[in-house]
């Protein structure tokens, strides 16, 4: 019996109507298989197409879909996030600095 390693790419022409499985989905997402079936379980994922005792399908179309748009979620969230950062860090130095009182230099005489 061949394991799924071995088993060919799915070819482009028929990765619209392709139905992969949920280890490949929790792959694919990059998160367990029972975090996969919890975001299922949530709606944040897509619903199978295919659900039977010991077989479930997703199109692979959707979840192709699904992992761009968390990818241009989680890219724009990052980006909001780095800037409050350091408009918070600008603002806390900035606020330190007007503190800090320097002693007067000392002059040679």
């Amino acid at each position: 019996m061949a394991s799924k390693s071995d088993l060919p790419p799915i070819p482009a022409t028929l990765a619209d109507v392709a139905m992969i499985d949920g280890p490949t989905c929790a792959a694919s997402a990059g998160v367990s298989l029972s975090a996969w079936h919890e975001r299922v379980r949530a709606k944040q994922a897509p619903q199978p197409v295919i659900r039977r005792p010991r077989f479930t399908r997703w199109r692979l179309a959707d979840v192709r879909e699904y992992l761009a748009r968390e990818a241009q979620q989680s890219s724009e969230e990052t980006s909001v996030g780095v800037i409050a950062r350091a408009a918070k860090a600008s603002a806390a130095a900035k606020a330190k600095r007007a503190t800090v009182t320097c002693p007067p230099l000392a002059v040679p005489p």
